[in-house]
């Protein structure tokens, strides 16, 4: 190298230039030579080293390492190389023993900083790409295996580290001092810090609370009626939960706030299937009575509800005959009324459109004196058939039923089956589907219950219709049940067609909904 410091400060002398312009000269060359050296190992790097690389990841059948072309790891790394040749290469640039020696020295030294400042950040930036990366990579698996618990919120406990240290060295190397004495001297300002960082550190708790304890996690529908929320989830970071409500608007949460403080999350009726009806009908008192004779004659002609009146009618009128009640005074005995039999009309209504799965009911039995619980098989020889005869070895008679003698044992020979799901054990089958999570295809293995009859209403959770407290607006009537599906629209087609047809039939039992009176109604009075 001094050989060649030499022959150009001859050149330039032999072409007329004094020692002093024949060395700066010199300087001038060396650098633009750096600087154009950098450059073309720059555009090597990532036009031809980087674009093998990818061509080499973009071929192989694992589909995780195109995640980190996606998040541009190889790029941000490629910024490395230019500044390892300045930083190696510049000393070149200045002469070594000349009067000017020490200038020459503060400024390779100043050059040399910048240049460790631009490489701590650098590598600040590949680490960041390198980690949003890993936890995309970790979504992509958990997907494919199914599993809740999101590491985001840890990843970016490591981001801050990484940034605190990078500040760390940037300033040890700005200040000419050892990266741990300024690491010491941020001891005393630990509050100030606490104080900075307090967002971080409370949803740092908060988060590993929602993901331990499976509180949340993205693509949750959450409601929150204190902060207006009432959406699916989009992100979880440190601070900040992102929510897309339905009408389009996205609202930020911090994630400590929902520790802190009530929150609505749908997953469960998700997971479930089934969406909650519950809404009332109001009847007007003066329309309720006894069943006449020609009444109950038109009714039993109806569908819903020709056996319940045949055996209601049967049953009460031999009551009434065996307690000498006479038929022209019905007060003094038992007779059907037209709420109760709307009511039994509006239940048998549902169970005839309900969706049916394939499944197997849970039943009390008591066995050796004690009270348990078993699941009740009432179709064994197809049992059998289906599972084959090494399923036999779980079943047993109690009381005339076939009954599961060992569930626990039964779901680990043929858990891909089955799936228990609180009172029932429902046959599924194993399907495929192809999602896409941060980008990438995934090819998930999932499953499905087998469904005998197709329906509107969920044969598998709470029905009930019941007469609540009367009001000054009348008996309500409560439906309560679950439509058998859980998108929006197709909830609120249900839910209406349900109270249409309602609405449509009360009038055929000689009742009356009771509702306020409108300005025509207070009109026709006046007249």
């Amino acid at each position: 190298m001094d050989n060649l410091t030499t022959d150009l400060i001859s050149i330039f002398q032999e072409w007329g230039a004094s020692p002093q312009q024949a060395d700066i000269f010199r300087i001038i060359l060396v650098i633009s030579l750096i600087v154009i050296g950098s450059f073309i190992a720059n555009l090597i790097t990532k036009k031809i080293i980087i674009k093998i690389v990818e061509f080499v990841i973009k071929k192989s059948k694992n589909e995780y390492d195109d995640v980190f072309i996606k998040k541009n790891v190889f790029n941000h790394l490629s910024h490395i190389v230019p500044a390892l040749i300045i930083y190696f290469a510049i000393p070149a640039a200045f002469p070594q023993e000349t009067e000017n020696a020490d200038m020459y020295l503060k400024f390779i030294q100043g050059i040399k900083a910048l240049t460790n400042i631009y490489m701590i950040i650098a590598v600040l930036i590949v680490m960041n790409s390198f980690l949003n990366a890993l936890n995309d990579v970790y979504e992509i698996i958990a997907e494919k295996k199914r599993i809740t618990i999101s590491i985001k919120q840890y990843i970016q406990v490591v981001k801050i580290i990484f940034i605190i240290v990078t500040v760390i060295l940037v300033a040890a190397v700005l200040f000419g001092k050892k990266p741990g004495a300024i690491f010491a001297g941020l001891g005393a300002m630990t509050a100030v810090l606490m104080l900075i960082f307090k967002d971080s550190l409370l949803g740092f708790v908060a988060s590993i609370q929602l993901s331990a304890y499976k509180m949340l996690k993205e693509g949750d529908w959450i409601t929150m009626s204190s902060r207006g929320v009432d959406g699916t989830v989009m992100d979880i970071s440190l601070s900040t939960v992102k929510v897309q409500n339905f009408n389009k608007t996205v609202s930020t949460v911090p994630t400590y706030a929902l520790v802190s403080e009530s929150f609505t999350n749908w997953n469960g009726m998700e997971r479930a299937g089934g969406r909650r009806i519950k809404r009332s009908i109001h009847i007007d008192m003066n329309s309720i009575k006894f069943l006449s004779p020609e009444m109950i004659d038109k009714l039993k002609n109806v569908y819903y509800l020709s056996d319940y009146i045949e055996e209601s009618t049967t049953s009460l009128k031999k009551w009434n005959q065996e307690n000498s009640v006479s038929e022209d005074m019905l007060i003094n005995g038992r007779a059907l009324t037209n709420i109760g039999v709307l009511r039994v009309y509006i239940d048998n209504y549902i169970r005839d459109h309900f969706r049916v799965f394939k499944k197997y009911p849970k039943e009390k039995f008591i066995i050796e004196e004690r009270e348990t619980e078993k699941f009740v098989i009432n179709d064994k020889e197809n049992f059998i058939k289906e599972n084959g005869s090494s399923v036999e070895k779980f079943l047993i008679e109690i009381g005339g039923k076939t009954i599961i003698e060992n569930i626990d044992k039964f779901m680990l020979e043929f858990g891909e089956s089955y799936r228990l799901e609180a009172n029932y054990i429902y046959k599924i089958r194993m399907i495929k589907k192809i999602a896409l999570k941060k980008g990438t295809q995934v090819e998930i293995e999932d499953y499905e219950k087998v469904e005998v009859k197709a329906g509107l209403f969920s044969d598998d959770m709470t029905v009930l219709v019941r007469q609540l407290a009367p009001t000054e607006q009348g008996v309500p009537i409560q439906i309560y049940v679950f439509a058998a599906t859980i998108a929006w629209v197709e909830y609120e087609q249900i839910q209406g067609d349900l109270f249409d047809h309602i609405f449509a039939v009360i009038n055929e039992f000689g009742l009356k909904i009771f509702q306020a009176p409108s300005g025509d109604d207070i009109k026709a009075i006046s007249k």
